[in-house]
């Protein structure tokens, strides 16, 4: 009769260590796992932001309108400028610029020190949008609501129409602390580009963004339709150069205006006119 033969000490202690061994690349690999998968999740989510950004920016600008009729109204207004730098509240009127670096020999508007330059001033890439659009969609909580128009109005406030905007980094308002890019909006438009409306976060990780203007020929560094004499008319598209927080390359995208009807075989010039 043959007897089973049992494991020696030895034996169990290999066969143990082997098994520890097999657990401890089993629970690193698994580690190694679920960084790699969270660094995907963020990764993606940081792009989906991005994405989400540059989604509005392109929805904001392909609705930018200026009445092509009347060329002395400031009721409807395209500017591009550099405006970082400008005081916390600084009233400055549509079509006015202003240095980056305010002095008290400037014009004082408002109760504040502007230093207003010219249009053609080569002060950089404009930083700053302030400009009019039509087509913009109701909010959805005064789609979603019930209540009666004259409510509705006290709300939310007037919902359709031609609405004032700015995006800067630098806002009207008191940014409580937050920086980033700001998105201010009016309707209907007043006539002054730099005050009033409701302000909102439209990036807090934008750090610092330029616009140039394609003028058919060349992608300008500033345009202001109050400069502009005859016909008033938009540049054929806007490139929007941006940095974000932790990223060392800028990115870059470009919005075409669809209602402007500036081409190569019919430029622009920021006198106005073809």
């Amino acid at each position: 009769m043959r007897h089973a033969r049992a494991f020696t000490l030895l034996e169990l202690l290999v066969s143990v260590g082997i098994m520890a061994a097999i657990t401890v690349g089993c629970v690193e690999a698994l580690s190694v796992s679920l960084g790699f998968n969270e660094h995907l999740r963020s990764g993606r989510t940081t792009e989906q932001n991005r994405m989400l950004f540059e989604d509005r920016m392109t929805d904001l600008i392909q609705h930018i309108y200026i009445d092509p009729v009347n060329a002395t109204s400031a009721t409807t207004f395209f500017v591009g400028q550099t405006g970082m730098g400008m005081p916390l509240g600084q009233t400055v009127q549509p079509g006015e610029t202003i240095s980056a670096t305010p002095t008290p020999t400037g014009t004082t508007t408002g109760g504040q020190v502007a230093s207003p330059v010219s249009s053609g001033s080569s002060g950089g890439d404009a930083d700053t949008l302030m400009f009019t659009a039509i087509g913009r969609k109701p909010s959805a909580s005064a789609l979603a609501s019930t209540d009666d128009f004259e409510t509705n109005n006290q709300n939310f406030g007037p919902q359709g129409g031609v609405s004032e905007f700015s995006v800067s980094l630098t806002p009207v308002g008191d940014p409580q602390g937050q920086t980033g890019l700001i998105l201010r909006r009016q309707t209907p438009a007043d006539q002054d580009a730099t005050q009033g409306g409701y302000e909102s976060m439209l990036e807090p990780d934008v750090t610092h963004i330029s616009y140039e203007f394609f003028d058919g020929t060349n992608w300008d560094s500033t345009w202001d339709t109050f400069q502009q004499t005859g016909t008033r008319r938009l540049p054929n598209a806007v490139r929007v150069t941006y940095g974000l927080t932790g990223e060392a390359n800028d990115r870059v995208f470009i919005v075409g205006i669809p209602l402007s009807d500036v081409t190569p075989a019919n430029p622009a010039t920021q006198t106005g006119g073809s």
